[in-house]
């Protein structure tokens, strides 16, 4: 069985990453199991299983996701667990953290200068994907959903309300989207938080985010054939 982690920094991320993936697969074809790592420092550290991964039915693929807790902590939790991962096979591993709020927008060349920094390449490549900056810049770009979460949400009522358009502005440029994604959710009377995003994750239309949204997104992109080339191996 062809095996890999990814590692992200919160439950928004386990949520989407688990869905695109399961979009991108062919039905049956991949087992995903999450956990969650927590501790060290100041307290006993733990990574315990949080959804198992479900029926075995002659799946070829293994993706495990790890829940680290906060971006800063996705590095380094793969870090701790690359020697445990490497002698159990796995053959791929990513991690996927936010820019915002620890690294401003000047300081993202900076940032990504130093993700390989001390990550060790053999046997197993570590693949870096910055979502810029939160991973909610993603889901507002995907304007179409917001009409599937309430009929009030559409691209004009955003434009008039909040003074930038989803559908054609650059998502990467807003500062804090996951508080753009709260106040377009308002329009509708409708909550988003990050501990409830699986309702944006379902909402989200997976056909256009791998052959379209990419195009906007050059980390999606490479996340996305990362994930594809994994499963096709």
């Amino acid at each position: 069985m062809n095996r890999m982690a990814i590692f992200v920094e919160g439950y928004t991320e386990v949520v989407f990453v688990d869905k695109l993936i399961r979009e991108i697969a062919e039905k049956n074809s991949v087992l995903i199991q999450w956990r969650r790592i927590a501790g060290g420092t100041t307290c006993l550290r733990s990574n315990h299983q949080i959804q198992a991964e479900g029926p075995h039915a002659g799946q070829q693929h293994f993706i495990v996701i790890h829940d680290c807790g906060g971006d800063e902590a996705v590095k380094t939790r793969m870090m701790e667990e690359y020697p445990l991962l490497s002698k159990a096979g796995y053959s791929k591993i990513v991690c996927i953290r936010d820019v915002y709020p620890r690294v401003t927008y000047a300081k993202i060349a900076d940032l990504e200068a130093g993700l390989s920094a001390f990550v060790r390449t053999k046997p197993i490549i570590v693949d870096f994907i910055l979502s810029i900056m939160e991973v909610e810049a993603w889901f507002l770009a995907e304007h179409s959903h917001f009409e599937r979460v309430h009929s009030a949400i559409t691209v004009p009522a955003i434009i008039a309300a909040l003074n930038f358009d989803p559908s054609t502005d650059d998502m990467q440029l807003r500062p804090t989207p996951a508080d753009d994604m709260v106040a377009c959710y308002a329009i509708g009377a409708q909550v988003y938080a990050k501990a409830q995003a699986q309702l944006t994750v379902d909402a989200l239309d997976y056909a256009y985010v791998y052959a379209g949204l990419v195009e906007k997104f050059p980390y999606l992109k490479r996340l996305c054939d990362v994930i594809t080339t994994f499963l096709q191996s």
